[in-house]
């Protein structure tokens, strides 16, 4: 280190005051670094690269489910109109049990008080 500025990227001014080996050493040193950090950008330009490619795939997969959560909105309203449309002829077709139930006991009734009738005044 004798007195040498160590700052990257050396400077005309570093050089002050060196032999020759010390230069080279410097400047090997220098280019070994610089070699070093066009590594690291261009992983990190790749990991950049790579974080762009994921984040459009996790796009397309969130518009795919919004996609589907429509759908099954749509599903399940279709749905709740259909079970209302099948609650309502229940009821109708329940309507319409009873009401035939309260003409069976009146036709009963009747065939009743004819047989009634029929025994007491025939017999």
């Amino acid at each position: 280190s004798s007195g040498i500025n160590a700052e990257w990227p050396l400077r005309p001014g570093d050089f002050s005051g060196m032999d020759q080996n010390q230069q080279l050493s410097l400047i090997d040193n220098q280019d070994t670094y610089l070699q070093e950090r066009e590594r690291n950008i261009k992983t990190i330009y790749s990991k950049i690269e790579e974080l762009g490619s994921m984040m459009g795939r996790l796009s397309q997969m969130i518009a795919n489910q919004g996609e589907t959560i429509s759908l099954l909105d749509t599903n399940v309203t279709d749905i709740q109109t259909n079970v209302d449309a099948a609650h309502s002829e229940l009821l109708k077709y329940f309507q319409s049990i009873s009401s035939n139930r309260w003409l069976m006991f009146k036709v009963f009734g009747i065939l009743i008080v004819f047989f009634i009738i029929f025994v007491v005044f025939m017999a």
